[in-house]
C-alpha cells in the first residue's frame, strides 16, 4: 500500500514543478526569432524550463563565430555526424549549410566519408573485441613512426605514388601499412585476407592521404567527433592521437567533442516527437535564407 505521506509530497512536487515560471523563455523565443527570421516548428518540443539552455549552447557553439573551429568545419562535421546516426533531417541542413560556408563537393564528400571509414572500423574493432591496453601501445607505435617521418620530410609532402599506389592481395597490404604506419596493426591482420587490399586502399586514400581536399587535422577532427558519438573508446583514442599529430589543440579536440553530443542532442529532438522529414525541411529551407541573407547586408 503506498505511503500517504510520501503521495502528498510527490503530489506537491508535481504541482509546484508545473506552476514554476522560465521568464527566460520567451527572451529565448524572441533571440530565436531575431536569428532565423521565425521560430522554427521543431523548436516547439522544448518545455520552457529547458529552451534557455539548450539555445544558449547551440547558439555559442555551433553557431558561433568565436570558437576555435571555424563555420565552414563545423557544418561539414556535424554532416558527417548526422550522416552515420543516421539522421536525414541534419544531413539536410548541414550540406546545406556547409555549402553557405564554401564548402566544395570534394569537401563534403570526404567529410561523409570519414564518418563511413570511422564506423567502419568501429564496427570492426568493437567485433573483435581488442584489448584496450594493446591497442592503445599500437596506436602509439605508429603515432610515433609517422611522427618521426613527418619530422625527416622537414615539411616535404610524402611522394604521390605512395596514395595512387592500390595493393591488390593481402601481402601487398601488409608491406604497403608498414612502409606507411612502421607496422601492420592487429586488428588489419584480423580482417579478412579477400578484402584488407579494399579497406587498406581506402583507408589510406583518404584518411592517410596529404593530397585531399581535407586537411589531416580536419579529417580527424571529423573522425574523432563520430568516433565520440557512436561510441568506440578505440577511435576516439586513435583519432584523438592522430588529431593531436596533425597539430590540433586541446581547445579544438574539447569543441569537436562537445559539437558531437550537440548534434547527437538536436537529432534525438528531431526523431523522438516524430517530426515530418517535409516539416523539418520548410523550416531549414527559411533558417538557412534568414542566415544567407544576414551574411550579404
Amino acid at each position: 500500500m503506498a505511503n500517504p505521506q510520501n503521495q502528498t509530497r510527490n503530489e506537491k512536487q508535481t504541482m509546484n514543478t508545473a506552476t514554476l515560471n522560465w521568464p527566460e523563455a520567451e527572451s529565448t523565443r524572441s533571440d530565436i526569432k531575431e536569428m532565423f527570421g521565425f521560430y522554427p516548428t521543431f523548436m516547439e518540443n522544448y518545455t520552457d524550463a529547458s529552451l534557455a539552455g539548450a539555445w544558449a549552447e547551440a547558439k555559442a557553439l555551433r553557431f558561433g563565430t568565436s570558437t576555435a573551429l571555424d563555420m565552414k568545419l563545423k557544418s561539414l562535421m556535424a554532416s558527417a555526424i548526422g550522416a552515420q546516426i543516421p539522421c536525414d533531417m541534419l544531413s539536410y541542413f548541414e550540406q546545406r549549410a556547409s555549402e553557405a560556408e564554401g564548402a566544395t563537393k570534394q569537401e563534403q564528400y570526404e567529410a561523409v566519408l570519414m564518418a563511413a571509414i570511422t564506423r567502419h572500423w568501429s564496427s570492426v574493432l568493437n567485433g573483435l573485441q581488442l584489448d584496450r591496453v594493446e591497442f592503445r601501445k599500437e596506436a602509439d607505435q605508429i603515432m610515433a613512426f609517422v611522427k618521426k617521418m613527418m619530422e625527416d620530410g622537414k615539411g616535404i609532402l610524402p611522394p604521390q605514388e605512395m596514395f595512387l599506389f592500390k595493393p591488390t592481395t593481402a601481402e601487398d597490404a601488409y608491406k604497403d601499412m608498414e612502409k606507411i604506419l612502421g607496422v601492420v596493426p592487429k586488428f588489419f591482420k584480423m580482417f579478412p585476407k579477400e578484402g584488407i587490399a579494399g579497406a587498406w586502399s581506402e583507408f589510406k586514400g583518404l584518411q592517410l592521404n596529404p593530397y585531399s581536399a581535407l586537411s589531416g587535422k580536419q579529417k580527424e577532427l571529423i573522425g574523432l567527433a563520430v568516433a565520440t558519438q557512436i561510441p568506440c573508446e578505440y577511435c576516439v583514442y586513435f583519432h584523438r592521437s592522430a588529431a593531436i599529430l596533425n597539430e590540433a589543440s586541446e581547445r579544438e579536440i574539447q569543441e569537436a567533442i562537445s559539437l558531437s553530443a550537440l548534434v547527437r542532442h538536436w537529432s534525438t529532438l528531431f526523431h523522438g516527437p516524430q517530426i515530418t522529414f517535409e516539416s523539418f525541411k520548410r523550416d531549414a529551407d527559411q533558417m538557412l535564407k534568414t542566415q544567407k541573407e544576414k551574411r550579404l547586408q
